[in-house]
């Protein structure tokens, strides 16, 4: 049952009347320099809070802070010495005052400190503390990563994502330098469960969309890097919604030798498949528990072990489906009654030590050792039977709104599978680092077994107007479809290898970084090897101080994990070779200063080449692979973002992407008017999404920053579509855009001016806040995929699935 939305803002006005309505109070001033010159971004914050703003060209700054409290208000500009002053103002007083920075005594001229910090940075660096206050069913990193430019997610019951044409299986995640895998069997996004970034355990996040260095491994589209945190005392978080809940954990004891983090998560989306068009009984359970520990023995070794475990279930018993479709005037339902259940299992889990030796500044030597298991159960036998109807749309009919009644389509359907699947990934890796002033050297080599079994059992069956489809054979013994009854065990090696060196050198007035590597693969199951060079450069002219331009590439090979070993039968392609991709990418990044106050533009343009692809079709977040390397194909674009502080003091951006993809395959043709065969030519791939904008905005009640506001907005077009069949179409057809807004309004309950009772137990929480989210404010229908239904006649009619609707959610965060 939903939640309405009177009854909420009755609760959270209920909530707010706790903590009393704040009487605000204005700081100003100006921050000036040793020689009493005015200062520009200049950061001012609240310790122990997010509020704070930046010093315009002026030097001038302007705070909203709560009276009657003590703050900590603190100054810090890069090659200065910070300065911190205490501050307590009365209601309604408003307090100017004029700050003098001093340098440090030793440090190089404050411009060349910045330009130091800009030029290094050749990929995306995202606010881990973002993560946690995205609005949307999902939120975490990969919610964060759906808004930045080139990425694309259609579904906000999953937490995978495409990035400049490429599927999800293209990516790279390393969680502390530990490449990340993901279940195998997943269907769909209700099934998914909670992916394995731990938003509370985060401390740096590190994104490429494309052409990224030769340390990270063999993929073709993307690489996501996340760092763990390094607790340095005693603290932690929880938070509890209608949804989830977490709990974190971190401490450093024996004098900051010994530390750990830990992180239990629990979630149930069972609320928000409640608005889904398959209304039955859903009993979705996912937890996580993840754990890092790390013993430093004395300054030179450090031994660290990172662990994870993770239970997904999911039980659905169906009951009916009603969903409604088509144009204003031409409207279809499709009405489905079920009979049977689903249950799926995802048990996984992780463990990787790493030693690391570091014998004097600027060398780091590391032995990770990681194991990585799965084991997967899929089982369903699903019993439909569904009617088509034409609803009636005139106005002036009585009937107006109902179906007529005249059946476009009558049938029934049975799926059945017994899937079962266990994959062991073991590994050892040697890493080494190098950095001298203007050098860093970094290499890597690593050996990996694999041990996979897999047992298939599936078959559907559609009969329409009881006629089944196909037809039953002379012998009378009924042919099923997609039916697969296998079993496969594939053991298998890989060997890879990489050298890096990136060196930075001045010539005429501009500073250089050139970043150079190669990766070699060796797989035992084909015998292929494979070599991989990639090159960065970046330049900052002397002539354009605010400005970075780059250009990377290289030629990448992804070599089949399991899945695209395997085609739609169950078999495996023994000479399947490594799909290929070259990458060129040119990018700019611009800063500047916009209403006084810091901005970034970036941009980067893109053309990947591809070959020995191996064709596969999507459907939902199944990927199924054909298993040839039949095609070659190209993507080609132009990302663009904006991010800066459209609102005093918090971040927000704007992102905006054009991009086109397609591929040839090998064989395939269609029919022309005259009916002869021709060769199909290029088609879009799958994940071909020519348009998307994404927006992520923060703001606040300038008088009373302790209310908060965070809106999430995702428009992406269409991805194409086609029937089932052997079939091929020259024009493509495109499902309708993807198209979704979130916002959250937050309230700040507990925060650094806040005064208990000695006894209190509420004297050891630094912050809390509660959060009302509306899931889908357009209440919008997107489409995740479609059903496709054939009559005897083999007319095909698509039924869109839809996603979720409209929802409401509360949320509380809490920090001790």
């Amino acid at each position: 049952m939903k939640l309405q939305p009177t009854s909420f803002l009755v609760l959270l006005l209920m909530v707010s009347g706790i903590t009393g309505f704040a009487q605000t109070s204005v700081i100003e001033g100006i921050v000036k320099n040793e020689n009493d010159e005015p200062m520009e971004f200049v950061s001012v914050a609240l310790q122990g809070t997010t509020i704070g703003t930046t010093t315009n060209s002026d030097g001038y700054f302007s705070l909203n802070i709560a009276a009657r409290t003590t703050h900590q208000l603190s100054f810090s500009f890069l090659g200065y010495k910070p300065h911190t002053m205490e501050v307590s103002l009365e209601a309604g007083e408003n307090r100017n005052m004029e700050i003098q920075l001093e340098p440090l005594a030793t440090t190089l001229p404050d411009f060349e400190v910045r330009e130091e910090q800009i030029i290094t940075s050749q990929y995306i660096k995202i606010d881990p503390k973002l993560s946690t206050i995205i609005p949307g069913p999902g939120n975490g990193v990969e919610s964060l990563l759906a808004t930045m430019p080139g990425v694309s997610s259609t579904s906000e019951l999953s937490s995978q994502y495409s990035v400049r044409g490429g599927n999800f299986d293209e990516n790279l995640v390393y969680v502390n330098g530990i490449e990340i895998y993901r279940p195998f069997l997943v269907r769909s996004g209700e099934q998914e469960g909670l992916s394995f970034l731990n938003s509370n355990l985060v401390s740096s996040i590190t994104f490429s969309a494309g052409g990224f260095d030769a340390q990270y491994g063999d993929k073709m589209a993307s690489v996501l890097d996340i760092t763990y945190k390094t607790p340095e005392e005693f603290s932690g978080s929880f938070s509890m919604s209608l949804l989830e809940g977490s709990l974190h954990i971190e401490d450093s004891r024996l004098d900051n030798r010994l530390t750990y983090l830990f992180g239990l998560r629990h979630k149930s989306n069972q609320y928000l498949l409640g608005t889904l068009d398959t209304q039955g009984d859903y009993k979705p359970e996912f937890t996580d528990f993840q754990g890092l520990i790390s013993y430093q023995f004395n300054p030179e070794w450090e031994l660290s072990f990172l662990g994870n475990y993770s239970r997904n279930h999911y039980l659905f018993t169906p009951e009916v489906q009603r969903t409604r479709f088509g144009t204003v005037t031409e409207v279809r339902q499709f009405t489905v009654f079920f009979d049977g259940q689903e249950t799926n299992r995802f048990l996984t889990s992780m463990g990787a030590l790493s030693l690391t030796y570091e014998p004097q500044d600027g060398q780091k030597f590391q032995l990770i050792s990681s194991v990585f298991q799965t084991d997967e159960t899929e089982s369903f036998d699903i019993k439909g039977s569904y009617l088509l109807e034409r609803v009636e749309t005139d106005f002036g009919a009585d009937e107006f709104g109902q179906p007529t009644g005249t059946p476009l389509g009558v049938g029934a359907f049975h799926n059945h599978a017994r899937n079962y699947l266990n994959a062991i990934v073991w590994n050892i890796e040697h890493k080494g680092e190098i950095v001298s002033d203007r050098n860093t050297l970094r290499w890597g080599l690593k050996y990996q077994y694999e041990d996979i079994f897999d047992r298939l059992n599936e078959y559907s069956l559609v009969d329409s107007a009881g006629y089944a489809i196909p037809r039953p054979q002379e012998n009378n013994l009924l042919e099923l479809q997609n039916t697969v009854n296998t079993q496969i065990f594939l053991q298998s090696s890989r060997t890879t290898a990489y050298l890096q060196n990136s060196h930075e050198f001045r010539f005429n007035h501009g500073r250089y970084i050139l970043t150079a590597g190669v990766r070699t693969n060796y797989w035992t199951f084909n015998n292929q090897w494979l070599f991989s060079p990639r090159g960065t450069l970046l330049y900052k002219p002397g002539w354009a101080p605010r400005m970075v331009f780059r250009a990377s590439g290289g030629l990448y090979y992804q070599p089949p994990f399991y899945k695209e070993l395997r085609d739609f039968d169950g078999n495996l392609n023994k000479d399947i070779q490594a799909q290929e991709s070259l990458h060129l990418v040119l990018g700019t990044e611009y800063n500047l200063q916009l209403w006084g106050r810091p901005f970034k533009y970036t941009s980067e343009v893109y053309y990947k080449e591809f070959d020995n692809l191996i064709p596969y079709e999507l459907d939902n977040v199944r990927i199924r692979y054909h298993a040839k390397n039949n095609a070659s194909g190209y993507g080609t674009g132009i990302d663009m973002k904006i991010n800066g502080e459209f609102v005093p003091g918090v971040e927000s951006w704007a992102s905006l992407s054009l991009m086109k993809t397609e591929e040839k395959i090998e064989g395939t043709h269609y029919i022309d008017e005259d009916g002869n065969e021709q060769p199909l030519g290029y088609l879009p791939r799958p994940t071909d999404q020519r348009f998307a904008f994404n927006l992520f905005f923060q703001d606040f009640l300038p008088r009373n920053p302790s209310y908060k506001v965070n809106l999430a907005l995702i428009y992406g077009s269409g991805l194409p579509i086609s029937p089932p069949t052997d079939t091929k179409f020259k024009e493509a057809s495109y499902m309708p855009p993807y198209r979704r807004v979130d916002i959250g309004f937050s309230k700040e309950l507990i925060g650094a001016g806040s005064s208990f009772g000695e006894n209190n137990p509420l004297n050891h929480i630094k912050s809390m806040w509660i959060t009302a989210e509306v899931f889908n404010l357009l209440e919008i229908n997107n489409t995740i995929s479609y059903l496709w239904i054939k009559d005897v006649s083999n007319n095909y009619y698509a039924i869109p699935n839809y996603l979720t609707s409209r929802l409401i959610n509360i949320k509380l965060i809490a920090e001790f």
